[in-house]
């Protein structure tokens, strides 16, 4: 049996972490390799290059063999790319839509969605096996070895109902976007399941919880599970996030659970690239160092994570902590206290602290130069917008 995939799907939920593109990529490819009925593919970014036409490649064999794939792509995040990447898989039958098109003359472009970008990250394969994280298919999550930029990030790997759920996700942005059904197996979908497994993830019950970021409906539910973790903490918090520009409520949050006494450490990029938000985050620091919270700087590479540990909680998906994803972004996380996972991904930041992160010291920080602070100050007025 290839690796990947399990032979029957498990009744209950299975949550493994995959670290980097080095062990991500190997894992979805294997995955596609072993498809029997569907493959869907939710994709902020997609870019043309080798590991963009390898995946292009095993899906379109797929669809080759009578497997229906379905990819949905975003117009902004995708936008370095040829849409001539694609042909490969649509002349094998498969489906590709281009979620909110920004040029004019698009079929389905409208100036008033301009903003709202589909920032998830998720594969699916025949409700067996998913994938959600900040990896991205394009050559910066590629090891330097193989000719990319080695930037860090995180992929869950999930089996058992959480992949329908998962799927479900997919499926309702993918008729938004008038993806089209007669190849993609429709779901058993109904007011009662969708109300079934938010009571079982209310109540505990579900072994991964999924947290789907609806532009439309529930735009603030991963933020509030954010919050509400985060108020409750008691030994520690750990985030890891790219873009760490979370709102007034959500600091306060952070920094009050460092004055109480929790371990509070937050990873972010030295380099980022975005440069803008990083100068914005530094705006951050003083105020996070007062209250005792550890601010840490990801120095080997660009860091992409958006992970998080809480007590014996632990998320990872698209979700950043900052305007963009709040207020205009589709995405998607999920969340598990099964204590594998939970100590993996805990392992995974205390190895990261360890081997390639460098700890803001208040004292030096209190000297930092005049102009680094006016480029901080600048950039913090504008951090809605970034």
């Amino acid at each position: 049996m290839l690796q990947g995939v399990s032979e029957t799907p498990p009744d209950r939920d299975r949550i493994s972490l995959l670290k980097d593109g080095d062990e991500a990529f190997p894992a979805m490819l294997a995955a596609i390799a072993a498809a029997e009925r569907e493959v869907t593919l939710e994709m902020y970014w997609f870019d043309d290059s080798a590991i963009g036409r390898r995946f292009v490649e095993a899906l379109a064999e797929r669809a080759r063999a009578g497997v229906a794939v379905s990819v949905l792509y975003d117009a902004i995040g995708s936008l370095g790319g040829d849409r001539a990447l694609f042909a490969p898989l649509t002349e094998a039958g498969g489906q590709v839509v281009e979620f909110n098109p920004i040029a004019p003359w698009r079929r389905r472009f409208a100036l008033t969605r301009v903003s709202q970008r589909d920032h998830r990250k998720i594969l699916t394969v025949d409700q067996r096996v998913g994938f959600v994280g900040g990896l991205n298919i394009g050559l910066p999550w590629m090891a330097p070895r193989d000719g990319g930029g080695g930037w860090r990030d995180d992929v869950a790997r999930v089996e058992g109902p959480a992949v329908g759920r998962l799927r479900e996700l997919f499926d309702e942005t993918w008729k938004r976007q008038g993806g089209g059904a007669p190849r993609l197996p429709s779901l058993r979908r109904s007011r009662e399941r969708l109300r079934e497994a938010r009571q079982e993830i209310a109540r505990g019950a579900a072994e991964v919880s999924v947290l789907g970021q609806n532009a439309w409906l529930a735009r603030r539910a991963i933020r509030r599970e954010y919050l509400s973790r985060v108020r409750g903490a008691r030994t520690r918090v750990l985030l890891e996030n790219s873009y760490f520009l979370p709102d007034g409520a959500t600091r306060r949050e952070i920094q009050r659970a460092a004055r109480r006494g929790v371990e509070v450490r937050v990873v972010v990029p030295r380099t980022s690239d975005v440069p803008a938000v990083a100068w914005a985050t530094r705006f951050m620091y003083a105020g996070l160092l007062r209250a005792g919270v550890h601010v840490h700087e990801w120095t080997p590479s660009v860091l992409h994570a958006k992970t998080a540990v809480v007590d014996d909680w632990a998320t990872t998906g698209s979700y950043n902590l900052d305007y963009r994803s709040l207020r205009y972004n589709l995405e998607a996380n999920v969340a598990s206290r099964d204590p594998r996972f939970v100590e993996a991904v805990a392992g995974s930041i205390r190895r990261d602290l360890q081997e390639g992160c460098q700890e803001v010291d208040p004292e030096a920080w209190a000297r930092r130069p005049w102009l680094d602070r006016v480029k901080e100050g600048f950039f913090w007025l504008a951090r809605t917008l970034l």
